[in-house]
Order: C-alpha cells, then sequence, then structure tokens
C-alpha cells in the first residue's frame, strides 16, 4: 500500500464526516445550548497518535521509524546482481576447435580477449580428444602428454597402441569419448598452451613421427581462475524507484533536510571494480528530469573486494549521496515521484596488470538502490486533493419532530501535537460527482502545527476551532451526498519556514459537534 503522510492525516480528517465515534440514535440525548430552539449534538470526538495510524497500513508500506521514534519513508530498488559468466568465457577461445600441431612438441597460442591475463584456471569441466593417420608398417604406441595441465602433481597423460600399416591410412585417438580434464589445473605460461605426443614403432624401438597430428579441447569451463581479468563491464538492469509520498500533490513545496540515496554492493571477485553510474536522475510529479550531481559519480565509487587469503568470501560497500556530496536536496524540492538510475561496474578501472586477481564460478556483484526520507523538514502551502465514496450521511436524529431547521452549523476542534498545520475544505457531491455544497466557504484552518523548539521537536500542543453554518436547503442536500471531494493545505510553524519532525508518538485529537437552530 502506497503511503503519504500528509495525506493520510487528509483521510483521517475526512473520515470524521463520514462516520461518528459517539454517534446519538435517541433525541433525548440532545443537549440543550441554553438558547431557545437551539440544540448541540456531539458526533464524535476521537484520538489518534502517528505511530498507531502508520502500523495499520500493510508490511509492504514504505514508512519505518528509527530509535527515536522519528517517521522514516524508505523506498527500495530492485535488487540486481552480475555473475562470472562473461569472464569465464575466456576459456570459449580454445573450445571446439581443431588444433593442429606442426611437430611432437608444440605450443598452442592461448589469446584471452578484452585484455585478458590468464596465470592458471582449475577446471570444472573439460574434454580432450586427439587423432593422427600413420603409414608405419608396424605397431606404434602413443603417448600425449600436456605438461600446461596438472591434477594433484601429476601432468596430464593418454597413451593408446595402433597397428601397422595394411594399406590404408588409419585414424586413431580419442575421438568419439573425450577424455576428463575436470579437475585439472590449466597454466598458461607465455600466453601458451603446451602439448607433446611421442611415437614409438613397437618392433624397432624407434621415436618416429605421424601426420596430421590435430588435438581438440571441449566443454572446457572453470571453478576459479587467476590473472589479470582485464576491463569488464558488469551490467546492470536499470530500474526506477517509485517515489509515492507526492502522489496526491497539486501544488506547494516541500523540503527534506537530511534526505539519502544509499547504494548497498556486495562483491566476492578479487580484482577492483569500480562504479560507472549512467543514470542517476531524480523524475518530477511534472516528468521533468533532473540529474544527480556529485564529485563521487563523475570519480565512481570503488568497491571493495576479497584478497587471495579470502576466497569465497562477499565484501560489503555501503555508499550514501546527501546533501554534503551532491545537489540531493535541492532535486526532491522539485517534488519528485521517482528516482531513475543505471550503474554499470567496470573491473581494473586503472588498467594496473601487475594485480593478479581472481573469481570462482559463484563469484557475483549485486547492488542495490534505496532512497531514504526522514520526515524533517519544512512544509509550504503543500496542497493534497482526494475523492472519498460515502454511501449516505445519517445523523441517527429526526430533526422534523422539534420543528422545521432553520441553520445547522458544524463545529470542529482540535487538540494538536504534531507540528503541522492543515487547512481543509470538503466539497459535497452527488453520486455523478458533481459538487452540490461545500463545508466552508474557502479551505479553513482546521488543525494548527504545535509549537517546536530550535530542533523542529514538539514542544507543547495547540487548540484550534473552526465552525461552518449551512442553511436548511444546504443542509438536507449534504445529508444526501455520496462523494467527498476533500482539500487540504498543509504547512509547517512559521508559513513554511521552520523544519519540524514528524514522530510516532505525536498525537492529535479531533472533534465535531452539530448545532440546529429549529422553528417550533
Amino acid at each position: 500500500m502506497k503511503i503519504n503522510i500528509l495525506f493520510v492525516l487528509t483521510l483521517i480528517v475526512g473520515t470524521f464526516f463520514i462516520s461518528g465515534c459517539q454517534k446519538l440514535d435517541r433525541l433525548d440525548d440532545l443537549d440543550a445550548s441554553g438558547i431557545d430552539a437551539e440544540y448541540a449534538i456531539p458526533l464524535f470526538s476521537t484520538e489518534f497518535a502517528m505511530g498507531e495510524v502508520l502500523d495499520n497500513f500493510d508490511e509492504n508500506s514504505s514508512v519505518f521509524f528509527d530509535e527515536n521514534g522519528q517517521v522514516i519513508l524508505r523506498y527500495f530498488g530492485d535488487f540486481t546482481s552480475s555473475g562470472s559468466e562473461d569472464i569465464f568465457a575466456v576459456l570459449d577461445t580454445i573450445n571446439g576447435i581443431p588444433i593442429p600441431l606442426a611437430d611432437t612438441v608444440s605450443a598452442l597460442p592461448f589469446v584471452a580477449p578484452n585484455g585478458v591475463t590468464l596465470d592458471y584456471a582449475i577446471l570444472k569441466t573439460g574434454g580432450f580428444r586427439y587423432g593422427f593417420t600413420s603409414d608405419h608398417e608396424e605397431d606404434v604406441t602413443v603417448t600425449v602428454s600436456i605438461p600446461s595441465f596438472t591434477k594433484n602433481g601429476e601432468i596430464f597423460t593418454h597413451s593408446l597402441n595402433t597397428s601397422s600399416y595394411t594399406g590404408s591410412l588409419p585414424v586413431a585417438g580419442a575421438l568419439l569419448t573425450p577424455l576428463d580434464l575436470s579437475g585439472y589445473t590449466l597454466s598458461v605460461e607465455e600466453d601458451s598452451i603446451y602439448v607433446e605426443y611421442y611415437a614409438y614403432r613397437e618392433t624397432s624401438g624407434f621415436r618416429d613421427t605421424l601426420k596430421g597430428f590435430f588435438v581438440i579441447f571441449n566443454d572446457i569451463t572453470a571453478s576459479f581462475i587467476q590473472g589479470y581479468l582485464g576491463n569488464e563491464v558488469f551490467e546492470f538492469e536499470r530500474d526506477t524507484i517509485e517515489i509515492d509520498f507526492f502522489e496526491n500533490w497539486t501544488e506547494g513545496t516541500l523540503r527534506f533536510e537530511d534526505p539519502t540515496i544509499n547504494f548497498f554492493v556486495r562483491n566476492s571477485f578479487g580484482f577492483p571494480v569500480r562504479s560507472s553510474i549512467n543514470v542517476l536522475d531524480v523524475i518530477s510529479v511534472d516528468d521533468e528530469i533532473f540529474p544527480l550531481s556529485s564529485p563521487d559519480i563523475d570519480a565512481g565509487i570503488d568497491f571493495a573486494y576479497p584478497q587471495a587469503n579470502e576466497i569465497g568470501e562477499v565484501k560489503e560497500t555501503n555508499f550514501t549521496f546527501n546533501n554534503e556530496n551532491s545537489n540531493l536536496v535541492d532535486l526532491l524540492e522539485a517534488v519528485p515521484q521517482a528516482v531513475d538510475y543505471d550503474i554499470d561496474g567496470l573491473t581494473n578501472p586503472d588498467g594496473n596488470t601487475a594485480i593478479r586477481g581472481f573469481m570462482t564460478d559463484s563469484s557475483f556483484l549485486s547492488v542495490q538502490v534505496e532512497v531514504v526520507l526522514p520526515v524533517f523538514g519544512a512544509v509550504s502551502n503543500y496542497n493534497v486533493f482526494d475523492t472519498i465514496k460515502v454511501e449516505r450521511f445519517d445523523f441517527d436524529v429526526d430533526f422534523e419532530e422539534y420543528g422545521e431547521i432553520d441553520y445547522a452549523e458544524f463545529k470542529l476542534f482540535s487538540e494538536n501535537n504534531i507540528p503541522l498545520n492543515i487547512d481543509l475544505q470538503l466539497f459535497f457531491a452527488d453520486e455523478n460527482e458533481r459538487i452540490i455544497d461545500s463545508l466552508f466557504t474557502e479551505i479553513t484552518p482546521v488543525v494548527t502545527a504545535a509549537t517546536v523548539d530550535a530542533d523542529g521537536n514538539t514542544l507543547e500542543q495547540t487548540t484550534e476551532e473552526a465552525f461552518a453554518r449551512v442553511t436548511e436547503d444546504r443542509f438536507e442536500n449534504i445529508k444526501e451526498a455520496r462523494n467527498l471531494f476533500l482539500r487540504a493545505r498543509f504547512s509547517t510553524p512559521e508559513a513554511g519556514m521552520r523544519s519540524v519532525r514528524i514522530t510516532a508518538d505525536q498525537n492529535v485529537k479531533i472533534g465535531m459537534g452539530l448545532k440546529v437552530g429549529v422553528t417550533r
């Protein structure tokens, strides 16, 4: 449920006009006012605290309270993350391609993309196949070794025997069933993978060569790699955080003193990553776009990362844009409806190849953005407007027994401990939402702000009374209304120039009575 604290107050006031807390159902309960043919009817009297009201909203609300009871509005963006797939793709350069061997000892070039220099990789999966032709007229034993692949200190080695030449050129090798390389460590020296083979003729014992020798690596994936892992970009999805505080705004200003936009970053990659903020905009209710400016946006935010002895650990970086390092306070005066952001992460941003980083197949980088608005600020001429549906007005009193009604006068009173002025106008409308009357002739003060100290904390409550007289005909129309158009205007003390704090324990008591004049 979307929450607007100022609008919550408006709805509470509006609710008082729909159902009373102390409704009368007997004429004998009417108290004479002391004036002939006038009667005073108490319609309701109710009291609420901000904490009680806001606690009634559902658990997905954006309203919270800090340890001092101050109301905090918090809005979270979606949780976005990026994994290791792109960087692990460097091993795809050797996957599935037949590689011919020029000699019995060959250095297969391994050039990783995007400036990556691989020191070594521990393979998660991998297959190896090889083939050749032999025209020797005696059996041959072939042994293939890959010094670049080791496991438990042993070099990968495979041997097979071939039959003597019989008039055709047999092709031999592990072609149909790849040899398993999982668990092996691939070491890349001088950007090469070294492969050797030996062919011994069984009868003569001579070492010889074979024709058309080739190797194929397939499904090579890694669980861990180390090296200089290049300048990659971790891309996160663009997101928008909706701010519903101003949902019913029509005019006026509100200034938050201590707003923040917080970045929560979790990183398990073992190398430097710096933010690249492509978009960080405040969007106003008029759909204007106001970019957030800050030296930290231009320079980027460096994310903490685990060191070589912290493999598997997750490092957290929490960064805040506030009124000291950005223009956030000024932007929020534009009456925001959303914060739009698009963030990337740049690996090894300084291009320092001496930093030998690492990553695992479960490494990740995640970012979440939060907008925090402590309800401490100043309000000036802040207007909201909404429609309230009602079934009927029923005061449970038969006035006709007392004679013809000459007039009806509504009286509102308030005892307020909340540092907000509330001016109100209520329009009565028929079922077609056509206005048929209004409570006051103009928007009228109903609640007076509690007095505050220099820090915006409430000192003492205030009281206020407001009156609205209507004729008999107007009163009959009002009782038949089916819709209410409610307009409220809020301000903090000193004409909206004083910043105040809204807390959970602040309360207001509001009551309403009706005085009628009748002709006997």
